[in-house]
């Protein structure tokens, strides 16, 4: 029985902290206008752990598109603060939620809701 309590407790920790990284270690915080001359007018591929990909394409304007492999298409607002790109997608009840952003060899990095760490590359 303990044996797979303690087993069980291992499964679960690892679990929760799956996702649990830290931004690359010369990694800078950028601040509002970074992130916005960065993201504006251009897409980008994001690889999730999971296997899953996402297509972002965000425009100056204040708008963002997305696309994933799962096949959910969307579409929202975005916008930034120092550390931050928040966004607020279409057709969902929450106001605009913000992730910590850090900027590491002309590569955006955004921690998720879970901790994991994707990269905005480029496209």
């Amino acid at each position: 029985m303990f044996k797979h309590l303690l087993t069980s407790a291992v499964v679960l920790m690892l679990s929760l902290g799956a996702f649990a990284q830290e931004f690359p270690a010369a990694a800078s915080t950028p601040k509002k206008g970074e992130i916005q001359a960065h993201l504006a007018d251009k897409v980008f591929a994001v690889a999730l752990a999971n296997g899953q990909t996402w297509r972002l394409d965000f425009k100056k304007n204040g708008y963002f598109f997305i696309d994933t492999s799962t096949g959910f298409n969307g579409k929202g607002e975005w916008n930034s603060e120092d550390g931050k790109l928040c966004s607020k997608l279409t057709g969902r009840d929450r106001d605009f939620s913000c992730a910590d952003a850090r900027m590491h060899e002309g590569v955006i990095h955004i921690r998720r809701a879970d901790g994991e760490i994707i990269r905005y590359v480029s496209k």
